[in-house]
């Protein structure tokens, strides 16, 4: 595996922050710093091949994966058996792809720094576990916020990029 390519954890409840993170952070890294980021998101909530579709019928006819590509240079890749989070990101890193970093959103149970994005305090302590290293999201709108919580520090991605940058040491 690329041995500086760096995996980021975000979690939260839905509507938190955790896209809008991703994005300033993405747009900032990019413009900043010329790095890569990828994005790899944990969907719990709806299938996104299903029945009907060519890809569907492709698997069930026995095919391993499927590739669709366009003229507007998306290509996805439907992978039909099970595979863990943890080969996902090595075929990142020994692909063709140029990724300096991966952001993994919503997978609660890997050991990787996570930024835990809660909408406000109440949301924090259930969710808190050893890898989160920042609190970040719509808490971050908060009048009355503090600067951290349970000495996590709490981030707004938007005014103190920097601050990330250094919690996760990316250069």
């Amino acid at each position: 595996m690329q041995s500086n390519l760096k995996v980021i954890g975000l979690i939260g409840y839905s509507g938190s922050g955790k896209t809008h993170f991703i994005l300033k952070a993405i747009k900032g890294l990019k413009s900043k710093l010329n790095l890569n980021a990828a994005v790899i998101k944990y969907i719990h909530e709806h299938q996104i091949d299903k029945e009907g579709k060519d890809t569907y019928e492709y698997s069930q006819a026995g095919a391993k994966f499927a590739i669709t590509m366009n003229d507007f240079n998306e290509t996805v890749i439907f992978i039909k058996n099970k595979i863990e989070i943890e080969e996902v990101i090595k075929w990142i890193s020994l692909g063709p792809f140029n990724v300096d970093l991966i952001f993994i959103e919503g997978f609660r149970n890997l050991n990787y720094p996570t930024i835990l994005c809660a909408k406000n305090f109440k949301e924090i302590e259930s969710q808190l576990s050893i890898d989160v290293r920042m609190i970040s999201g719509l808490i971050c709108k908060e009048n009355d916020r503090n600067s951290e919580i349970l000495d996590l520090p709490i981030v707004n991605i938007e005014k103190e990029f920097q601050k990330f940058l250094e919690i996760f040491d990316l250069k």
